[in-house]
């Protein structure tokens, strides 16, 4: 079992420490990390998610009652949740609270959910990874980018109101492009496989690219270790699928939906909060070591997680 997880987390850490040695031999730098970002920003993520979601099954979240609740409900929640305590008790600003909002509210099931969900629970692990997929993409990202674009008029737009923030988030590839695929998907359209195939290639350099482009930042401003690191990881690799694990009880679902709905929520943080930091320029130290640090630690939560679950 330990291997199975092993083989999901460490891709992850592998091409965070490729970037850290590339960025130490001083082949990369800032601006260049900034750049490999932007591209998967605007391009590859958006492609990514939009061929995730539109191979969802409508069928099957319109029926999965429960346990799409648990999914979607303590995604949003969390997310919430730690905004208000970050931006009010802890008085940290609108872009800092956001992030590390997403750090919690946004395990990173898109990328290592498929490997470890898909060998635990087979085909059936689709519906998790799709439920998370969509409610952190169509529901997180959105409001992520409103949040930002109040912030940061600079670099994420000017508006001037709330409408305005609105309409620079919905203008984002990678807001627009997951709504576009969950509005296809529900009108029951198939998509055509040339485009699928078309998107592929470079969505499936998102992950790589993003983690490769967060160990050049670590390398250049060395990862720190703070109250507010050491609390993101804490509450993104324990407390959430506690908490996770409490409600699939309350809500009387089977041992193998507990068992998926907890480690679900046990996936480390989504490297997302790196691109959107070193877009923005606000965090872009806390966020990298955040995500890595989750990373690594994931090793060991998640494979307590599977002995307790199983």
């Amino acid at each position: 079992m330990l291997e199975i997880i092993c083989g999901a987390i460490f891709p992850i850490v592998v091409s965070m420490m490729l970037g850290y040695l590339g960025a130490s031999m001083g082949m990369f730098d800032r601006d260049q990390a900034t750049a490999i970002n932007r591209m998967v920003l605007k391009f590859a993520l958006p492609m990514d998610l939009f061929v995730g979601i539109s191979k969802i099954d409508r069928t099957q979240i319109l029926h999965s009652g429960s346990f799409a609740a648990i999914i979607i409900f303590w995604m949003i929640g969390s997310f919430f949740i730690t905004y208000w305590i970050s931006r009010f008790v802890f008085k940290r600003s609108v872009s800092l609270a956001t992030l590390q909002a997403l750090a919690i509210g946004n395990p990173s099931v898109p990328f290592v959910g498929s490997a470890v969900l898909g060998f635990l629970f087979g085909g059936k692990s689709a519906l998790a990874v799709s439920l998370a997929s969509l409610t952190i993409n169509v529901i997180l990202i959105p409001v992520v980018f409103f949040l930002l674009s109040s912030d940061n008029k600079e670099t994420m737009g000017n508006g001037e109101n709330w409408v305005s923030h609105l309409k620079n988030a919905l203008k984002q590839p990678v807001v627009l492009a997951p709504l576009c695929a969950f509005i296809w998907v529900l009108s029951g359209i198939p998509i055509p496989r040339l485009l699928d195939i078309s998107f592929i290639m470079l969505g499936k350099t998102t992950g790589g690219a993003a983690m490769f482009a967060a160990g050049i930042l670590l390398c250049l401003m060395k990862p720190m270790i703070n109250k507010m690191v050491i609390t993101s990881v804490f509450f993104r690799n324990i407390a959430a699928p506690m908490v996770a694990w409490g409600l699939a009880i309350a809500a009387h679902l089977s041992p193998f939906y507990l068992r998926e709905a907890v480690l679900t929520f046990a996936m480390p943080s989504a490297s997302v909060i790196v691109i959107l930091s070193n877009q923005i320029k606000k965090g872009e130290r806390e966020a990298a070591s955040t995500v890595f640090f989750s990373t690594v630690v994931s090793i060991f939560t998640m494979g307590a997680l599977i002995a307790l679950t199983s």
